[in-house]
């Protein structure tokens, strides 16, 4: 782990940064950063400024980074054999005339994502389900295991923009630079007595905008995990915040014409996971395919495996731990939406998919079942042919909670 010197005087937390784009990107290493000097900084960062914060949180040189980031191998091979079949039947469509100005019910979609839209291995996914509706035409840029890094750093839905000027664009995208490669040992403290939670104002006010009439949260279950949170996981998460912005904005706002004006972005941010190393070998045959899954495509390596290997090894406060970032990373894309549909028309849209797989919908740690990949879906096809109303604001709420 990186480790970065605290401010010198305590006394200055909360003061005004200096104009200063690297001064604000130090600020934010060490989780010392205003909200002011955050919303400022979002707007003033490039490329090689979130490679060399993601450098530095993570204490890695940006050729691993990216060599972490890349998927390769038989993972890779199962993403573009079903990218092919799905791409093959896109372009089948258009040929026969699909795209008609006409019809507006029909909508042309660039998807891209990990492993929520593109599970490369027997599991019916988000995009899969996505694809059935006989109004879209949906081509798939996704990739299981694909970080969000990697998807900027690759750039291919920009040439994919340009080439289709899709009505819809979606992105799933977080999960794997969170946890990929036991990621979530080094975002942790063991012990549970890490006040980092108390120096991120930006954080803070995740906690207190929710919207508590749709979105109830487990106080008892945030603030256990939030005490575990390390200083890099809430530079990681500011700076995905910075990510979206990047890519959000540049979709939105590309060149003086904004030349995807009326595109509609629609945003995922997965459910609670579940640390666990169960094969679930049951008595329910037609689910055959998740100990297989769990056994030869692993199971606990991504979360529970981390976290036993800084101590952590009681199964509520695991859960707590990743009820937490979930909880923030969700807030996190609703509050990004908001900020862009503040400016003009509603573009931007976030299915929230926190309590829909609940703690026996899962096939492993990372991903849900096909039944609960369809309710999320079914939130999708709703938002994409404006049939379905948020629950507030631009969120869908995929399963109610209770007030």
């Amino acid at each position: 782990m990186l480790t970065i010197q605290k401010p010198t005087d305590q006394k200055d937390f909360g003061k005004p940064n200096p104009p200063d784009k690297q001064a604000w990107i130090e600020k934010l290493l060490n989780n010392r950063i205003t909200i002011a000097d955050l919303d400022a900084l979002k707007g003033k960062i490039n490329a090689e400024d979130l490679s060399n914060i993601i450098q530095r949180i993570y204490d890695l040189n940006e050729k691993y980074i990216l060599k972490l980031s890349t998927i390769e191998g038989a993972i890779r091979k199962f993403d573009d054999i079903k990218n092919a079949k799905r791409n093959k039947h896109f372009t089948g469509k258009i040929m026969s005339g699909f795209r008609d100005a006409s019809k507006k019910e029909r909508k042309i979609i660039l998807a891209e994502g990990d492993s929520w839209f593109n599970y490369p291995v027997i599991l019916t996914d988000i995009i899969d389900w996505v694809s059935m509706e006989k109004n879209f035409a949906v081509y798939s840029l996704a990739s299981g295991g694909d970080w969000l890094l990697n998807m900027l750093t690759a750039r291919h839905y920009v040439e994919e923009l340009s080439l289709l000027h899709p009505d819809v664009f979606l992105i799933s995208g977080g999960g794997n630079d969170l946890v990929g490669s036991s990621r979530l040992a080094a975002i942790v403290e063991p012990g549970g007595k890490s006040n980092e939670y108390d120096f991120s104002p930006w954080a803070k006010k995740l906690i207190d905008r929710a919207n508590t009439d749709f979105v109830e949260q487990d106080k008892d279950k945030l603030m256990s995990g939030l005490s575990f949170l390390s200083r890099d996981f809430f530079a990681l998460l500011m700076f995905f915040r910075l990510q979206y912005y990047y890519l959000i904005n540049g979709i939105l706002n590309a060149g003086e014409s904004k030349k995807f004006e009326g595109i509609k972005i629609i945003t995922q941010g997965y459910d609670y996971p579940i640390p666990s190393y169960k094969k679930n070998f049951g008595l329910k045959p037609w689910r055959w395919y998740v100990p297989f899954v769990r056994m030869f495509l692993g199971h606990g390596r991504w979360l529970k495996t981390p976290l036993q290997m800084r101590g952590i090894r009681h199964p509520g406060i695991q859960e707590n731990i990743l009820y937490a970032m979930i909880y923030l990373f969700n807030e996190m894309m609703v509050e990004t939406g908001e900020q862009f549909n503040a400016q003009e028309k509603k573009s931007v849209f976030h299915i929230d998919c926190r309590g829909t797989v609940g703690k026996k919908g899962w096939t492993d740690e990372l991903h849900a079942l096909p039944v609960h990949f369809k309710k999320i879906a079914d939130v999708f096809n709703g938002c994409i042919r404006e049939d379905l109303s948020p629950t507030y604001d631009h969120v869908f709420v995929v399963t109610p909670r209770k007030k």
